[in-house]
């Protein structure tokens, strides 16, 4: 090691030898997830290729597995936004939806997970095996269907927001992580004089973004990629999410019966055209989100399914 330090200048780093079969293992490991990596890509660059490519050469490279265009153009995302109202309305709904429903079931989530991390309240243990029994067992979709017309939810967009309003699986894992928390903490707070509300606010909530950047992501991105329940509870075309409008454009299997059903405007480009653009339009914004919460996602589900 002196040597070393007299021929650079800083002490040799020890570096750790890998047997050849790790390197083997490693090589192969590698190899297979390049393969899923570009097996999973493979059509979502098909999608990407036909929604910029000008509509001459769709139909010349109609008989092509999936071809890049030479002479890239947006004018199926400008016929989209400029000329289909139907579209832009749309996605007005599902980011209303989107950000009213992610927050009101992370309030939701949280307000039920906290007293239930509770060991020492009574009747707790009751409690959360009436939430694994609604994991187990769902009530249906007409009796589901009878409840939300009953409440007058039918055709407003409530309908999407308050049926889900809590996911039990994921208020499972918040309530793990509440657990997690040193009691220390709150012991402190409650001499101070803080209530329980307090205590939540001040205390816990803030040392759970992880978790609660986790729980919103799940909530958000089923929001944005939910449709079913459109279909079921909204007859109004001007209050469809945009999931629901693009099921009815997948649907529809060539352009006369799209312009029958005033989905889109007239004079339109091709279909594919317009149902690649249309799934990039619903792909792209929740796909943006993924960088600006990874770090807290990753820490949030691994401290808030394993602990406790």
């Amino acid at each position: 090691m002196v040597d070393s330090i007299k021929r650079t200048g800083r002490p040799a780093r020890n570096k750790i030898r890998t047997r050849r079969g790790d390197r083997i293992f490693a090589v192969i490991n590698y190899t297979i997830l390049v393969l899923v990596a570009f097996v999973t890509l493979f059509p979502f660059l098909d999608v990407v290729f036909t929604s910029i490519t000008p509509t001459e050469e769709i139909v010349l490279n109609a008989k092509k597995i999936i071809a890049a265009p030479q002479h890239p153009t947006f004018s199926h995302y400008r016929y989209i936004f400029s000329g289909n109202r139907q579209m832009i309305n749309s996605m007005i709904i599902t980011v209303i939806r989107t950000s009213v429903g992610t927050l009101l079931s992370l309030v939701i989530t949280a307000l039920t997970a906290y007293p239930l991390s509770k060991r020492y309240l009574p009747g707790v243990n009751g409690i959360m095996k009436v939430f694994f029994f609604t994991m187990i067992f769902y009530g249906g979709m007409i009796p589901t269907f009878l409840v939300v017309k009953s409440y007058r939810m039918v055709d407003t967009i409530w309908a999407l927001i308050i049926p889900e309003m809590l996911s039990v699986y994921n208020m499972i894992i918040m309530r793990t992580f509440f657990r997690s928390i040193p009691d220390e903490l709150e012991e402190a707070a409650r001499i101070d004089g803080c209530s329980d509300v307090k205590t939540l606010v001040k205390i816990v909530l803030p040392l759970s973004m992880p978790v609660l950047a986790s729980i919103g992501l799940f909530y958000a991105v089923w929001h944005w990629n939910a449709f079913f329940d459109a279909v079921l509870y909204i007859t109004d075309r001007n209050l469809w999410p945009l999931q629901t409008l693009l099921r009815e454009i997948l649907l529809s299997t060539s352009i006369s019966e799209l312009q029958q059903g005033n989905l889109l405007a007239d004079s339109m480009p091709p279909s594919s055209a317009v149902i690649a653009a249309s799934i990039m339009i619903s792909t792209v914004p929740i796909v943006c989100v993924y960088p600006f919460l990874q770090k807290h996602f990753v820490k949030g589900v691994m401290v808030g399914s394993v602990k406790g």
